[in-house]
């Protein structure tokens, strides 16, 4: 473990010491993180930014590691139990502050018209302003997955198709149909939490 630990922004330091959290993608927590906050859905971008530069200055301090299965999108993590006792400082920048000193001179005026609501200490965002803000979240979120699990569910077809029409493939391309299935699968089950969930907040 590095002798230098990183200060660290208290609401990512809880999420991360959540039970549910102990295996973790960035997308993961940029999504809770936004939802609990109420951060717009136009920063989400900066968000994920955010986020993994923290990830990885807690994988330097060998309080999280990335698992030993790579991918190309949605890593999975891992929080380590030492982060609990590592006497972390818990009063790193919190998104709105770093992403407001990272805003451009020149994007001056639509930052204006685009800031952040008030940390909650200061001021509880109302119960419908955060249930719009997570509806409109969600569907986004429900339009992205959609579009991924159907461009997987193309791979999991055309692999098929490959290893029918030429059997010779098959043992080298076998592990990525199965990938690409397993994938669409997930996709398929983050979809229906998805759309159950936009359907119980509408009945909210």
């Amino acid at each position: 473990m590095s002798t230098l630990l990183p200060s660290i922004d208290k609401r990512l330091f809880e999420l991360l010491i959540a039970p549910e959290n102990a295996r973790f993608t960035i997308r993961s927590l940029r999504d809770q993180y936004a939802d609990q906050y109420v951060i717009p859905a136009k920063h989400r971008p900066a968000l994920r930014r955010f986020i993994y530069e923290r990830i990885k200055k807690l994988i330097n301090a060998g309080l999280v590691e990335k698992d030993r299965e790579k991918r190309k999108r949605d890593q999975l993590y891992h929080s380590l139990p030492l982060i609990n006792g590592a006497g972390l400082c818990l009063d790193g920048e919190r998104f709105e502050r770093w992403h407001k000193r990272l805003v451009p001179q020149a994007d001056n005026e639509t930052a204006k018209e685009t800031t952040f609501p008030k940390e909650q200490d200061d001021c509880e965002p109302s119960t419908n302003a955060k249930k719009a803000a997570s509806q409109f979240a969600l569907e986004k979120e429900l339009k992205e997955t959609q579009s991924e699990f159907l461009s997987t569910l193309g791979e999991v077809e055309a692999f098929r198709e490959l290893m029918d029409e030429y059997p010779e493939l098959k043992p080298g391309i076998v592990v990525d149909h199965r990938d690409a299935y397993d994938r669409s699968a997930r996709l398929m089950g983050r979809v229906r939490a998805l759309e159950k969930s936009l359907h119980r907040l509408g009945g909210t």
